[in-house]
Order: C-alpha cells, then sequence, then structure tokens
C-alpha cells in the first residue's frame, strides 16, 4: 500500500511539472509574439513618425524655399529716373584768362549756361595800380550742363590745369516726385469735385465757403507744380561748381653764400640801428609840428573854460553874501537892555580901579 502511494505521488508530480513546464512555454511563446508584435509596432510607429518627421521638414524645406523665393521676388531695381548731378571741382591754371576762355567755349559746346559768376583780380581794394605780376586772378561760377552731357563736359573741363579738388555726387528724387505726383492728383481731383459742388449751389454764404477751399487748394497746387517743375529741371540740367586759380611755377631760388665777416656785420648793424634811431627821432618831431596848433587849441580852450568856471564861482558866490544880508535886514529888530553910566552904578569901581572904603570896611 505505502508503495502504492509513492508511485501516485511520483506521478502527480511529474504531471504537474510536465503541465507547468507546457504552460510556461506557452507564456513564453505568447510573450515572443507579443514582444514581437510590439516591436513591429514600434517600427511601424517609429516609421511613420520618420516618414512624418521627413515630410514635416521637406514641408518646412518648401515653405522657407517658398519664403525665399518671396523675399528675392521682392528686390526691385533703383528707379533712376529723377537723379540730379552734380561735382564741386577746383582747378589750378598758369594761363588764366586763356582757360577762362576755354570754359566759356566748353559751356557753348555742350549747350550749358552760367547760373552765377564771380571773378577777382586779386588785387586789394586800396586806390593803386598793380601790375600783372602782383595778381592773382580767381573765377568762381556755377555752371548748368544738360545731363547727358554731364561727364564730357566734367572730363574736359579737367584737362584744362591741374585738378586740385574734385568732389562728386548724385542725388535720387524719384520718391519724392512720385509722393508729388500722387498728392497732385489727389487735390486736382479734390478741385474738381469742388468746382461741381459750386457749380449746384445757390446759397451766396456757401458758395462764398467754397470758394475759400478752392483758393487754399489752387495755392497747394501752385505749390507742387512748382517744385516738380524745380526737380525736372535739375535733373534736366546738372550742377558744376568750378573754381579756377591762377597759379605761376615754382622755381628754386640759388642760394646766396655769406662773403662778410663779423666785424661788417657788427659795423652795419649799428649803423642801421643809428639811422632808424635818427629816423624815428625825424619822425616824432614832425608829428609834434603836426600836432602843434591842436594842442595850442586845446590848451586855449581848457584855459578859458577853467576862467568861466572860476568866474561862476565867483558870482555865485556874491549872490549868496547879497541875499544873506536882505535876509538879515527884513528880520525883526531884537530889544537891548537898558544901560547905566558906571558911575552912578554902586559899587562902581573909580578911574584908579579901588573900591570905596565904605564897601571895604
Amino acid at each position: 500500500g505505502i508503495l502504492m502511494k509513492k508511485t501516485l505521488l511520483s506521478l502527480a508530480m511529474a504531471g504537474t511539472i510536465i503541465l507547468t513546464s507546457c504552460g510556461s512555454g506557452q507564456k513564453t511563446a505568447k510573450n515572443e509574439m507579443a514582444f514581437s508584435d510590439s516591436a513591429k509596432s514600434d517600427s511601424a510607429i517609429a516609421y511613420s513618425d520618420s516618414e512624418a518627421y521627413g515630410g514635416a521638414q521637406e514641408a518646412q524645406e518648401n515653405i522657407e524655399s517658398s519664403q525665399l523665393s518671396y523675399k528675392q521676388s521682392e528686390v526691385k531695381a533703383i528707379d533712376t529716373q529723377m537723379l540730379i548731378y552734380s561735382c564741386d571741382m577746383s582747378i589750378d591754371v598758369l594761363e588764366f584768362d586763356q582757360a577762362v576762355d576755354r570754359i566759356h567755349q566748353l559751356i557753348s559746346k555742350y549747350k550749358g549756361f552760367i547760373e552765377s559768376e564771380k571773378y577777382s583780380d586779386g588785387g586789394n581794394t586800396s586806390k593803386w595800380q598793380y601790375s600783372d605780376v602782383e595778381k592773382w586772378k580767381n573765377l568762381t561760377t556755377v555752371i548748368r550742363i544738360p545731363s547727358s552731357q554731364y561727364d564730357n563736359f566734367c572730363g574736359e573741363a579737367e584737362a584744362i590745369g591741374d585738378m586740385r579738388r574734385k568732389n562728386a555726387s548724385v542725388q535720387n528724387l524719384t520718391t519724392e516726385y512720385s509722393d508729388l505726383k500722387t498728392t497732385l492728383s489727389i487735390y486736382e481731383a479734390k478741385e474738381k469735385r469742388y468746382l461741381d459742388i459750386l457749380s449746384e449751389l445757390k446759397s451766396e454764404q456757401d458758395a462764398i465757403q467754397v470758394e475759400n477751399e478752392l483758393t487754399q487748394i489752387e495755392i497747394e497746387i501752385a505749390k507742387i507744380k512748382t517744385r516738380m517743375n524745380n526737380i525736372e529741371n535739375d535733373v534736366a540740367y546738372s550742377y558744376i561748381y568750378l573754381t579756377l586759380n591762377e597759379v605761376r611755377e615754382y622755381k628754386e631760388q640759388p642760394v646766396i653764400e655769406r662773403t662778410d665777416t663779423f666785424g661788417q656785420r657788427l659795423k652795419n648793424t649799428v649803423s642801421r640801428t643809428w639811422d632808424n634811431f635818427l629816423y624815428f627821432l625825424e619822425n616824432l618831431l614832425f608829428v609834434i609840428i603836426r600836432l602843434l596848433p591842436y594842442l595850442l587849441l586845446i590848451a586855449l580852450i581848457v584855459f578859458v573854460i577853467a576862467k568861466l568856471v572860476k568866474f561862476l564861482a565867483k558870482l555865485s558866490e556874491k549872490r549868496r553874501q547879497k541875499k544873506y544880508q536882505q535876509r538879515a535886514q527884513q528880520a525883526p529888530a531884537v530889544p537891548q537892555p537898558p544901560q547905566f553910566p558906571q558911575e552912578n552904578m554902586p559899587g562902581a569901581l573909580d578911574g584908579n580901579n579901588e573900591l570905596p572904603k565904605d564897601n571895604m570896611q
């Protein structure tokens, strides 16, 4: 019986082990299948994410490229319709008169005109005649040349002499001119509308008000047209600010060597100093002689003024004393105390200055 129980227990344990191993195998297979499925799903998700990321990146690149192409399409060429050219140049010439004639010939050649001109012969304002060697002539002028001939004129003008300074510039007024045109069209439309309103008005007061508005509009239109005309003229004719300076060719002076001795130079210096001192005294004497009549006249005037002041002071003092005496005479008399003879006064002294005996006793 005991053997039988051990055998059954052994079979039960073996069956339990077999069932457990089968269950774990199935579970492991299921886990492996689940893991493979999750791996596949993860790879699919990763692929889909990478595909989505690639599509997003491609879309972003497309957007950036489209924006770049849009920005590139926004770049426009600079409008060069209203350009004003100007040039400031200074030229030194040896033959001044010939250079001036050449400038006038170039102006006529290129159909320009002189807007302003200032000429100086180099002499000062004193009334003296100077030789041509002592004069330094100068010409400053503003020349207007057609813009189509601007470069040609500047090129030939530079060859007249020695170019010392040149400043060229270009001003673009296209935007301003375009704005003026737009503003002008607005004002003209407004003017037309007011004219239509004015033609339909019957009230005189309303008509006067509309006419005032029309006047202001016409003034603004006139200002805009004036500015537009100035821009058009400046664009059509460029500015040349030209200065011509007369110069002379520099020649080096030869060096003169000293041949005199120290004693000779000292003697010459003392002689020149003494001569200068005598010349100073001579001029001082001449100055005193020239000023002597004026000094005498000034001294005479001072003397007369001093005498007149002294006389007026004395006269004022006399008047003051006279006025004081008159006031003293007009004042009331002051009563005087009674006076008695000395001999009748008791206790009076006699002629010997002795007191009476009775009084002494």
